[in-house]
């Protein structure tokens, strides 16, 4: 069986207003970052739930702080990372009493490829203006995200269920 499952494929894209968002961004978008989710559910659940009892399966999907907050711009990304709560919630619900869970990580402004893809967005020479967003006042490291993922797919985070984790540095204060 399998132990856990972690779905972290995304992309980002807009950069304009909801009303100006091509439909071909909103696939795009859902496409990768809630059917992902989906389809990794749909492969690896079944796996986790074929274990014996007591199973202590793990299913976590990466959201983001836009699942959380409105982002100018980023509407779109926004539906789709509220798509994946949502999912998560619902799969939540459905695992009751399975010894299996589900879980989601929202990351806030992280170095990494995506908020270099995020600033360019916004026309920004940096990913650094992003600092401001976060109590930390730093971007947070890809590692740290990574710690929090392996930690809610661990058996210590067996009481999580259904919930959002915000790895965000505090940027939902």
């Amino acid at each position: 069986g399998l132990d856990a499952a972690v779905a972290a494929a995304a992309v980002i894209a807009g950069g304009t207003p909801l009303w100006e968002t091509p439909e071909k961004t909103w696939d795009v978008l859902h496409d990768v970052d809630v059917r992902g989710v989906y389809h990794l559910a749909c492969a690896a659940v079944p796996a986790m739930l074929a274990r014996p009892a007591p199973r202590s399966g793990r299913f976590v999907a990466v959201a983001s702080v836009a699942a959380h907050r409105g982002l100018f711009g980023l509407a779109a990304y926004g539906a789709a990372k509220h798509a994946v709560v949502g999912l998560v919630r619902g799969l939540a619900a459905d695992l009751r009493g399975t010894g299996v869970t589900a879980v989601a990580v929202s990351p806030g402004s992280t170095r990494t490829s995506m908020l270099d893809a995020t600033a360019r967005l916004y026309g920004l020479d940096s990913t650094e203006h992003f600092t401001s967003r976060q109590l930390h006042d730093r971007l947070l490291e890809p590692e740290e995200i990574a710690r929090a993922i392996a930690w809610l797919c661990s058996p210590n985070a067996g009481a999580v269920a259904g919930s959002v984790l915000r790895a965000d540095g505090g940027f939902t204060v």
